[in-house]
């Protein structure tokens, strides 16, 4: 039973192990099943064997067997690889484009393209390589053509060597030009693009015209509708505006040269000294008119105080100068002016400024201010004080005898206010009865000769007056001088008076007549306009505000020769009475009479409430508003107590505020102290004593009557009163002794005061006396305190008046700075360590300030801390400069005799010129700084450049901006722009002219030229060539000149030994295109595809007809 037991595990253990497939092999896109696989099950171990489809190859077989069900490959890393097809090859004048792979692999496509300018004359442009090679053969590519061109209708072609039949080669250049008098429409020149068309289209020679051209702002003077070639047109621009470089331009070729515009005329503000201008803008423009006035002392120039905005600046320059020297008014004299200025319009000139000389002649028998001079003109100038010397011309007086009489001193010429010392016979007498004789502008002042004396005879006394000469004879024409007595006048008012001396005798007499003189005014006024009154007139005036006669009068009249006639009549101030006050009510200031103005202020005392006002006002009618009272609430009174041998009559319960009751004494007794009480806020007012009338002796009550007391008896039985006067709140104590109080009772009329109050910043007023009413104190402040107010204090009624307060000296800051100047040094009233550094300056201190060289000053030099603020500082004003300096080739525009400090000067130079440095310099402290410089900018006669003639006739200058056009000489051709501009002085630009010729044709070996030979040929030219028999040609036959070079030669060899393609190799290919035959000594290099190393020489030769052998590809381990 053991025995097949294991038979039978022996076959199941078989039949587990063994797994047959029963699938055929697998189809594979890249290998081919070779045989017959029609079984349904194949035994494990079968195997299938597969072959590389076309185009495809591997090492060795590929072979699948089934295993374990499956089939599985029995050499993993055998598969089929795409076959190699090599390099496609290349093409001249192109390249091609591998499409999608990274090598030449079987399916892969290149696409082959011309280079730019080139284009393909193959049917199909691309390669694919299939099982065999590489399909279709190698394209070509060939120059592009573009057709012939001709020359413009009056212009031609000025490419050198143009053939008008010949065709043009990708990036040929042709170029045109026109004849004289025509310009190119179109382009200059034109190039052989890469589609075999010309870029653009040939240009035409058109005749060279400019039309007339619309200006903006501007208007043109034109004559003609067309201008030609170097014809001019003048334009000229709307008010307001301006051209931008000259009036005119110039028909070129390129237009209208310069180009014509108008530009907006504007203007900044103009920089003015000491004066102002209206009105203010920040922004002027053209035709702008500003008009200014200038501060005093300085004047606007002889053309008036406006400017107007022009493209030139302000015209004229608006300038504030310093002219002290109005026109000056020669008497008797002429001032020397120009014979072409009218004297109206010469006048205009003037005020001059300072610095300007002038010439003066005198009239006949006047002399110059220095007196006579050799010279017809005098010269005098105008200096900061005005002229000098001031042109004056003075009389000259001649005198050599005088008649009746004799006179010294003798020079018998004498000058303007000379005198001259007459005597005259006795009997005689110069007409003006003196014994001096004036030179004046007239001449002399009197006849010069003595005459026969004629008197009047004076009176000694009139009434009402007298003479107040001594003289007792009068000359004829002399006038005796008489006075009134006081009260008295002459008939037209006056005090004194003169009667004169005729030829007949006295032509008035003397007359005084009873008036009265106006009085002088004090506190009053009088309306009318009269010096005096004369008898029974009335004199009426009032009084000022605030003053009166008497007691309410304000209005006086007094009558001439009937009142008493004051020499013042007066009004007195107005016051006011102190007013009836209530007890409890206290007024301050207390006095007798108070002055309109004054203002009295009220308290209560006692506690009580003040009702009204707290202070009335002293006016000319008295007291306003009304005084106020003093009231407390109301409070009532209980029944009224009854007196110690006294009694009241009354049955009320109860009293009301303010309600009063009056006691009477028993028979035989004295009341003391008032007999009325008062019922005052629930409280009655002290009752007064019934005094036996025997006790009471001769001590009158009377005194204490309203004031407040108290009564007792002493020891002895006498009666002693502490009383108290009504503005103290002290007792004092008298007693009645022997009919007579002791010490007599008595109440001061005014209080002194305490001792002084202690004010704050004062020096010490320490003390304990008190002072009477008054009495006055001086007030000291303490160091760097000032005293503001009252510098005493008085006692009045009790109480200091009139305090003033101590005030710190506030200090000041840094003084102000000036422009042109600074502070020079520092003093100061109090003893101080101040100096020019310090951030702080004290009270009284005083800085001096200085002006810079250059620089004069207007006002005071020093200033003064006062409080904390400084005085006002000085001002350093530029002192004027006269004409700018001149400049070689330039000017400077609307230039002036002087100008002013901060004014400016523009300079502009000349044509061909230009500014070297600011064209604007100031005028800074009387001085110039260095003007600018006129630099050259013009350029002589243009450069020679190689190869190139200049268009047109050389001139001598250019100026800037100016152009010179070049042409290239035949077989030239222009690179870049063929023209020179004139920058700064020199020509800016590079014509160059290129040659693009060829030379001589190129020798091959054994072959030789078919084609006409020249020295030169122009670009696109050709040569061709044939080789010498019986070699053939290798390569095109034809060469062409392009850009100075030629295409690539062919070359001449033997027919015999010419090789084929060169011999495939696996894995491996050649890296050029392959030919159908390669000449001898031919070489081609391979290499080998990824994964595999060469092995032997790279490349192989064509030698004798065979390559030499060839490499191989070994796959890498």
């Amino acid at each position: 039973m053991k025995f097949p037991i294991k038979i039978t595990l022996l076959l199941l253990w078989t039949v587990c192990a063994a797994q047959d497939c029963y699938d055929a092999p697998p189809r594979k896109p890249t290998e081919i099943l070779t045989g017959t696989w029609a079984e349904s099950v194949y035994r494990e171990g079968t195997q299938a064997t597969y072959k590389c489809r076309p185009g495809y190859r591997t090492l060795g077989s590929i072979i699948l067997e089934c295993m374990n069900g499956k089939w599985e490959s029995v050499y993993p890393k055998r598969v089929c690889m795409r076959k190699p097809c090599g390099h496609p090859g290349d093409i001249q004048f192109g390249s091609f484009d591998l499409l999608e792979d990274t090598e030449f692999l079987f399916g892969s496509r290149v696409v082959y393209k011309c280079d730019e300018g080139y284009q393909l004359v193959s049917p199909v442009n691309f390669r694919v390589c299939e099982a065999d090679g590489w399909s279709n053969d190698v394209p070509f590519c060939e120059v592009v053509k573009c057709s012939p061109v001709t020359a413009p209708e009056n212009g031609k072609i000025s490419t050198s060597s143009f053939d008008p039949e010949q065709e043009f080669t990708f990036g040929q250049v042709v170029q045109f030009e026109c004849n004289p008098g025509f310009k190119l429409k179109g382009p200059r020149e034109i190039h052989c693009s890469t589609g075999g068309d010309w870029n653009e289209k040939e240009p035409q020679c058109v005749e060279i015209f400019c039309e007339i051209p619309r200006i903006e702002n501007g208007n043109i003077l034109a004559v003609k509708p067309i201008y030609k070639e170097n014809e001019r047109l003048q334009y000229t621009c709307n008010a307001g505006f301006s051209h931008n470089e000259r009036g005119d331009a110039t028909c070129t070729k390129n237009g209208w040269t310069p180009v014509m515009s108008c530009r907006e005329i504007t203007c900044n503000p103009p920089y003015l000294v000491n004066g102002n201008i209206q009105p203010k803008k920040d922004k002027y423009r053209g035709s702008d008119e500003i008009s200014y006035q200038c501060t005093k002392g300085f004047y606007p120039p002889l053309t008036g105080n406006k400017a107007k905005c022009t493209s030139e600046g302000w015209l004229p320059l608006p300038r504030c100068n310093l002219r002290p020297c109005d026109y000056p008014e020669i008497e008797n004299g002429e001032l020397y002016k120009p014979h072409w200025y009218s004297q109206e319009y010469y006048r205009r000139l003037f005020p001059e400024s300072i610095g300007k000389v002038m010439y003066y002649h005198c009239n006949k028998n006047y002399v110059p201010a220095q007196g006579s001079t050799s010279s017809y003109w005098t010269q005098f100038s105008c200096t900061e004080e005005g002229w000098s010397p001031v042109p004056e011309c003075f009389r000259e007086c001649h005198l050599y005898s005088i008649e009746n009489g004799h006179f010294w001193p003798k020079k018998g010429h004498y000058k303007e206010d000379e005198d001259i010392t007459v005597q005259c016979n006795y009997g005689y007498s110069l007409p003006n009865n003196h014994n001096k004789i004036t030179c004046t502008k007239q001449g002399w002042s009197t006849e010069t000769k003595c005459k026969k004396i004629k008197t009047c005879t004076l009176r000694n006394y009139f009434d009402n007056g007298f003479f107040s000469e001594s003289k007792t004879y009068y000359l004829i024409n002399t006038a005796a001088k008489y006075q009134c007595k006081e009260g008295y006048a002459t008939t037209d008012g006056k005090k004194e008076g003169f009667i004169t001396c005729g030829q007949q005798g006295w032509l008035n007499q003397p007359k005084c007549i009873k008036i009265c003189d106006i009085p002088q005014f004090e506190n009053a006024r009088y309306n009318g306009n009269k010096t005096f009154l004369n008898p029974n007139e009335r004199l009426e005036y009032e009084c000022l505000d605030g003053y009166e006669i008497t007691r309410g009068q304000t209005i006086g009249v007094k009558v001439c020769d009937v009142d008493e006639w004051p020499r013042t009549l007066e009004c007195y101030e107005k016051s006011c009475h102190l007013p009836i006050l209530q007890r409890n009510l206290y007024p301050d200031p207390k006095q007798d009479k108070y002055k309109v103005g004054d203002v009295l202020t009220f308290r209560c005392l006692n506690g009580l409430k003040l009702v009204g006002p707290l202070s009335v006002q002293c006016y000319h009618f008295g007291w306003s508003p009304r005084i106020p009272t003093c009231e407390q609430e109301e409070r009532r009174c209980a029944e009224v107590p009854k007196p110690v041998h006294g009694h009241v009559q009354t049955t009320n319960v109860s009293y009301s505020h303010g309600s009063s009751i009056e006691y009477d004494c028993d028979e035989n007794f004295t009341m003391v102290g008032s007999k009325r009480v008062t019922c005052n806020q629930g409280n009655w007012t002290q009752l007064p004593k019934c005094i036996e009338t025997y006790q009471l002796g001769k001590c009158a009550p009377k005194f204490f009557e309203d004031l407040q007391v108290n009564l007792y008896h002493n020891k002895l039985g006498n009666i002693v009163v502490n009383y108290s006067c009504n503005w103290n709140s002290e007792f004092k104590s008298t007693e009645c002794t022997r009919g007579k109080w002791s010490p007599k009772p008595q109440c001061p009329k005014k209080e002194s005061c305490a001792p002084p109050p202690q004010i704050p910043n004062a020096q010490e007023m320490s003390t304990i006396v008190n002072y009477e009413h008054g009495e006055k104190i001086v007030v000291f402040c303490k160091e760097n305190y000032l005293l503001r107010g009252q510098e005493e204090i008085i006692c009045k009624n009790g109480q200091w008046h009139s305090i003033p307060h101590c005030i710190e000296k506030q200090p000041c800051s840094k003084p102000p700075a000036i422009q042109y100047g600074a502070v020079k040094q520092v003093t100061s009233s109090e003893a101080d360590d101040d100096n020019l550094e310090s951030s702080t300056y004290k009270h009284n201190t005083i800085l001096n300030y200085t002006c810079q060289e250059g620089f004069k000053m207007i006002g005071r030099e020093e200033i003064i801390c006062n409080m904390g603020k400084w005085s006002s500082p000085p001002q350093c004003i530029g002192i004027p400069c006269r004409k700018p300096p001149q400049i070689p080739n330039g000017a400077v525009l609307n230039e002036l005799n002087t100008y002013e400090f901060g004014e400016g000067v523009t300079y502009k130079c000349h044509e061909g010129f230009n500014i070297n440095g600011s064209a604007v310099i100031t005028c800074i402290g009387g001085i110039w700084p260095n003007p600018p410089q006129c630099k050259d900018v013009r350029c002589t006669r243009p450069p020679q450049f190689n190869n190139a003639d200049m268009i047109g006739i050389s001139r001598r200058y250019y100026f800037p901006g100016d152009k010179v056009t070049y042409q290239c000489l035949p077989n030239f051709q222009s690179e870049g722009s063929a023209e020179v501009t004139c920058i700064g002085g020199s020509w800016k630009g590079d014509p160059r002219c290129r040659d693009n010729s060829c030379g001589y044709a190129p020798q091959i070996q054994n072959a030789e030229i078919i084609s006409f030979t020249k020295s030169r040929y122009q670009p696109g030219d050709t040569v061709s060539y044939k080789c010498v028999r019986p070699l053939k040609m290798y390569g095109k036959p034809d060469v062409i000149c392009i850009n100075k070079t030629w295409s690539e030669l062919p070359q001449c060899k033997e027919e015999v030994g010419k090789c084929g393609p060169p011999p495939p190799i696996d894995n491996g290919d050649i890296l050029s295109f392959p030919l159908s035959e390669y000449a001898p000594e031919s070489r081609v290099e391979y290499k080998c595809q990824k994964f595999y190393v060469l092995q032997g020489s790279q490349f192989v030769t064509c030698k004798n007809g065979f390559w030499t052998k060839e490499p191989t590809c070994l796959g890498m381990c």
